[in-house]
């Protein structure tokens, strides 16, 4: 016998909300009102895609494929009374900073695929309390003791968004992924593996290598009575 799961960190994220990395086509990027139900305030930034494949999920578990290959989410939108965005937030720290250490404005990605992924970044840095006397807390080297507050659920787990750098067809990434399609099949079912597949019609340059011979040397593999097969 054994106790049950208990943390909140082992509760399974399961559908949308487990969903860590994506890529897909940025089609849309718009500030709308908020959601119903929404517990936040003000509008927020609707992000949709299309073409979406899921790349990797929450706790291990199992990527899906979205109806449609369509995926929207929304981030707070908050700006400061003088019309400009809010410092230390989410849109502020993830959604926008990160395409700004790609070299563009998130706007500038419109019409293109883009890779996704959720992380911890730091929002602001935050003076600890001491609990007693609620007085700032000063460490052993005299300074004041900061905590950073991170974006991250309360079970520690990142809920926001950032741009990362793409999937291309030449990372290795999808090399193996593309590998582990066509791998044991001949050139008719590979063909059909890579149009039936999300992901691998992201990328039609092997689809066309396949249509040429050339995409067995391509991913290290060889043709083998017309299967694909692993160098010996």
């Amino acid at each position: 016998m054994a106790l049950p799961l208990e943390k909140e960190s082992e509760v399974s994220l399961g559908g949308y909300q487990g969903i860590k990395k994506l890529r897909g086509l940025l089609v849309g990027l718009n500030v709308v009102p908020q959601p119903s139900g929404w517990e936040g305030r003000g509008n927020v930034v609707q992000v949709d895609l299309e073409d979406v494949t899921i790349l990797e999920m929450s706790g291990g578990e199992d990527p899906f494929e979205l109806k449609d290959g369509k995926f929207r989410f929304v981030i707070p939108y908050k700006l400061t009374a003088g019309g400009k965005i809010a410092p230390g937030t989410l849109y502020d720290k993830c959604w926008r900073a990160s395409a700004k250490e790609l070299g563009k404005l998130p706007s500038e990605f419109i019409g293109q695929y883009v890779t996704l992924e959720k992380q911890p970044r730091v929002l602001f840095p935050k003076l600890v309390l001491d609990p007693e006397t609620k007085k700032v807390l000063i460490g052993e080297d005299g300074k004041k003791v900061v905590e950073n507050i991170l974006a991250v659920d309360s079970a520690g787990r990142p809920k926001c968004f950032c741009f990362v750098g793409d999937e291309t067809v030449d990372s290795e990434s999808t090399k193996n992924y593309i590998k582990g399609k066509v791998l044991g099949l001949n050139t008719k079912a590979a063909l059909r593996a890579l149009l039936g597949d999300t992901r691998a019609r992201q990328f039609p340059e092997f689809k066309d290598k396949l249509k040429a011979g050339t995409l067995a040397e391509e991913l290290g593999l060889v043709l083998v009575d017309d299967k694909f097969v692993e160098k010996t």
